[in-house]
């Protein structure tokens, strides 16, 4: 077994190694679903991406479709299926009615971590015309199958 600084790492050592590796790997997965699935989108339903400022805790993405109306997708790239992926949060379930509200509520506050000038835009035109008629997609790639599944849950 190679040492580091001539210490040999113990139990924990190893625990927290695991962890922070586990970490950004789950990271970097979520990072190559999200690229997966645009590409998917844009290529396969034939939506076209719209900017905003990507952040943790919201969108996976946003984009039009040919009629010029916003759809929203949620990304997963899990062995589970889809909708059973999808989170629990303390506002709904991600893709519910009431968590894409809150979302769209974060990215039109100037306080929040969600807030961008192109985010405000996208939060003040979901919140217009109401969280319940904005399309929203899940889409799930089994990553060891590459099978693409497409959900709309509205």
């Amino acid at each position: 077994m190679s040492q580091c600084c001539g210490k040999v790492p113990s139990p924990d050592d190893a625990k927290d190694i695991r962890r922070s590796i586990e970490g950004h790997q789950s990271k970097y997965q979520g990072e190559l679903g999200e690229q997966a699935v645009s590409e998917f989108v844009t290529n396969e339903l034939d939506l076209n991406a719209e900017f905003f400022d990507q952040k943790r805790h919201g969108f996976d993405g946003v984009f039009r479709n040919g009629l010029g109306k916003l759809v929203l997708v949620e990304s997963k790239l899990t062995q589970a299926s889809g909708l059973s992926s999808l989170g629990q949060t303390r506002h709904g379930r991600e893709g519910s009615v009431e968590w894409v509200e809150h979302v769209a509520t974060l990215m039109t506050d100037p306080t929040s971590t969600l807030w961008s000038p192109d985010n405000a835009k996208i939060g003040e035109e979901i919140l217009s015309v109401g969280p319940e008629n904005v399309d929203f997609l899940v889409v799930h790639i089994n990553p060891e199958t590459l099978v693409t599944d497409v959900t709309k849950l509205r």
